[in-house]
């Protein structure tokens, strides 16, 4: 009788990892399609990925981020699922920084995100800006103290011209996040 609970356990244990495999591996999937579809805007092109950054950290916490970890990891060895490419060489383009920015909001979030939000909507929103605000801030200052653009350009060229298209994106990824959250 015994060896049938322990077995039921170990069945429970294996399901629930099996899931959170799927899910970390779907967040890099989805990191690297949502880098492959751009469009240049200046030095730093537009891309969905800050959506599916803010996404898949305010969905799946903790699991989310060890996804955007590794996909920075790993494009920094040096497989092509950049926008740009791939490769350590990478530290010297402009999008660098936001790569940057992006494991660090994720991090945030996700630990905002322990409890799903107690499905607060106000949360989620304050979670996303913060997120948002730090993966931007992170663009700025690399493109304009490590490759000397200044702030004024790096602002220029960094920030406004995703300020629209950024506002959009934060509020299909609240929306969406709400949505999922809030069904569980």
């Amino acid at each position: 009788m015994k060896f049938k609970t322990s077995l039921s356990i170990l069945d429970q244990y294996t399901s629930v990892n099996a899931y959170k495999i799927t899910f970390f591996i779907l967040g890099i999937i989805l990191l690297t399609a949502s880098s492959k579809y751009k469009i240049p805007l200046g030095p730093v092109p537009f891309s969905l990925q800050t959506f599916v950054v803010l996404f898949i950290s305010s969905t799946m916490g903790i699991i989310g981020f060890y996804s955007v970890l590794s996909y920075f990891i790993l494009g920094l060895v040096g497989l092509p699922i950049f926008a740009l490419g791939g490769g350590v060489g990478y530290i010297l383009l402009p999008p660098f920084g936001y790569l940057v920015g992006m494991v660090l909001a994720s991090y945030l979030i996700a630990h905002m995100s322990k409890n799903l939000f107690d499905k607060n909507i106000l949360k989620l929103i304050m979670a996303t800006f913060l997120g948002t605000f730090v993966i931007f801030f992170c663009g700025i200052v690399h493109m304009a103290i490590f490759l000397n653009f200044g702030f004024e350009v790096a602002i220029i060229n960094g920030l406004v011209p995703f300020i629209y298209t950024e506002l959009l994106k934060i509020a299909l990824a609240i929306l969406t996040s709400y949505i999922l959250i809030k069904k569980n």
